[in-house]
């Protein structure tokens, strides 16, 4: 009905949200300025200031890219006469002008940095996962090896404990194994691991009693256990 489509990005991989990550970094660089333990509290005064802030690039703040309009701020209320007009409103509305007018066209990337991919990774079976996560001292950075579902250019969907998880290229490489370590670990991450019955402990034998309830004790060189 809104016409939004849900995109959903996979863990440990900031880079595939670039542009909320960096609204974050100045978001989260605010609220610790305030040393409060209450940030919900703060949150809307500081959205105020960053829907407000001037751009020097553009002379403009994103309340008038948006709206056409400043917002009203709390200084508004309280101070009295002319307030100085710091961005050029011929500008804005120009701009909102010329934006309606453009057709949406497909943006183009410059300046790509090569980054290397294992070209094992087209075709590999098995692939080993890096854990991005705080760890113990000592720990091996990376798990596995795990079976590989289905891939495309940037994700791969695995086998991880059991069940199917999208991942990152970034975080993989590929494993090479050989016939038996494939078999080996196919089991231990498709399988559960099926535990042999113990066997139930032997039953103690019941002291003797008499009519009153008194345990009978005899000497332990005159009885003899015999195990079935």
């Amino acid at each position: 009905m809104l016409g939004c489509n849900k995109i959903r990005s996979t863990s440990y991989h900031p880079q595939a949200n670039g542009i909320i990550e960096r609204l974050h970094r100045h978001l989260k660089s605010a609220l610790k300025a305030h040393n409060h333990i209450k940030w919900p509290e703060m949150l809307p005064i500081v959205l105020l200031g960053l829907r407000s802030a001037l751009k020097e690039d553009i002379n403009a703040t994103c309340a008038q890219l948006v709206y056409g309009t400043t917002l009203r701020l709390p200084s508004d209320l309280v101070t009295s006469g002319s307030i100085n007009q710091t961005i050029n409103p011929t500008y804005v509305t120009s701009l909102i002008q010329t934006m309606r007018s453009l057709n949406p066209v497909s943006p183009a990337l410059h300046g790509i940095p090569k980054i290397y991919i294992n070209p094992s990774l087209k075709t590999c079976s098995h692939i080993f996962l890096r854990s991005d996560k705080v760890n113990p001292p000592l720990t091996p950075p990376y798990t596995g090896p795990h079976l590989v579902i289905t891939r495309n250019d940037k994700n791969f969907i695995i086998d991880l404990n059991g069940k199917q998880s999208t991942v990152s290229i970034d975080r993989v490489k590929p494993a090479y194994l050989l016939a038996d370590d494939t078999d080996h670990s196919d089991q231990t991450q498709s399988q559960r691991i099926i535990e042999e019955p113990t066997p139930a402990p032997p039953n103690p034998i019941k002291p003797s009693t008499t009519r009153c309830g008194r345990k009978v004790r005899f000497p332990k060189h005159l009885v003899t256990e015999y195990i079935v």
